[in-house]
């Protein structure tokens, strides 16, 4: 039944932790008051002010992710349509027979049936309409019949529209990425500054009794963690924005192996000995992973509701 003190796992923790030591630090109104050393001190600044712009970096360019991709799905839309109505045309003059079956081949396609491929990823989309624009010119240079509704024309002028809404989105995919890799570069240090801050509380406030140390210094944010009497954390999983339910979100609490689902109604209870400061993850395929950090006393159920954002 130790306490052992607990590192943050998560960017969420991590953040929260130096944000409440510096909050603290600022707090005190003489700086002999100041149980942390000028060098911690300092470098606990640094770190916070690192962290929140790191953050507001990742925001910022989610954002733009999701700029990017909304203002691309009527833009997909008109290319997917107009991929369609082009092999719609190429299908109706083979019938004909203005068209040999044979010239399927130049846009890619079996000669054989009148099936069109999956264009289901951008990137099969963009590599369908630019064999298209190849193919079809290929084919009109090697004395082909030129197809109407859509022209080649038409179809160059949908694709070249909607292209740089496609690349928008892989372009802020990465800018997001650099953005995440950013502050993951910043953990090392960051962990390095809170690992001072609650060596020094700690070593302050050493001469105190046990339980008495660890309330004061967790307002220096030190956190602690314990192995105690089985109960349970119960909750409800739930969307952010429709406020329904979501069932088979996975729920884990860091440090243990055991992982539980939510049921059809979003509820879930994850039985565990451990307590004091925790952190909860849910993860589900179509949402965000959703950390939390939450104090649970020792034998005491608590209660973690758990709202999640859709990817």
């Amino acid at each position: 039944m130790g306490i052992s003190r607990s590192k943050p796992q998560s960017n969420t923790t991590r953040s929260e932790t130096i944000n409440k030591a510096k909050a603290k630090k600022d707090s005190v109104l003489l700086p002999a008051d100041n149980i942390l050393s000028a060098n911690t001190s300092s470098r606990l600044d640094d770190a916070v002010d690192a962290y929140t712009k790191g953050e507001a970096a990742i925001i910022t360019a989610e954002a733009a992710e999701a700029k990017a991709m909304a203002d691309a799905i009527p833009q997909r839309k008109l290319l997917n349509d107009m991929i369609g109505h082009f092999f719609s045309a190429v299908n109706h003059n083979i019938s004909f027979g203005t068209i040999p079956r044979a010239d399927r081949a130049f846009y890619g396609l079996d000669v054989n049936n009148n099936k069109t491929p999956l264009h289901n990823t951008d990137a099969k989309l963009t590599k369908m309409a630019t064999t298209i624009i190849s193919g079809d010119k290929a084919r009109t240079d090697g004395g082909g019949v030129v197809i109407t509704l859509p022209t080649i024309l038409a179809f160059t002028a949908v694709y070249t529209t909607a292209l740089p809404f496609i690349q928008a989105i892989s372009k802020t995919k990465e800018g997001l990425s650099i953005a995440k890799s950013n502050l993951r570069n910043l953990n090392a240090n960051t962990n390095d500054v809170i690992e001072h801050v609650w060596d020094e509380a700690e070593s302050h406030y050493s001469s105190l009794e046990a339980s008495a140390k660890r309330a004061i210094c967790r307002l220096w944010s030190v956190r602690y963690k314990g192995i105690g009497i089985l109960s349970d954390v119960l909750g409800k999983c739930t969307d952010s924005v429709s406020g329904l339910d979501i069932a088979k979100v996975e729920i884990s609490i860091t440090g243990s192996a055991k992982k539980v689902l939510s049921n059809i109604t979003g509820d879930f209870d994850d039985p565990t000995t451990m307590y004091g400061d925790l952190e909860l993850v849910g993860m589900h395929p179509l949402y965000v992973t959703k950390e939390i950090a939450f104090v649970k006393e020792n034998g005491v159920n608590s209660t973690v509701n758990v709202v999640m954002i859709k990817k």
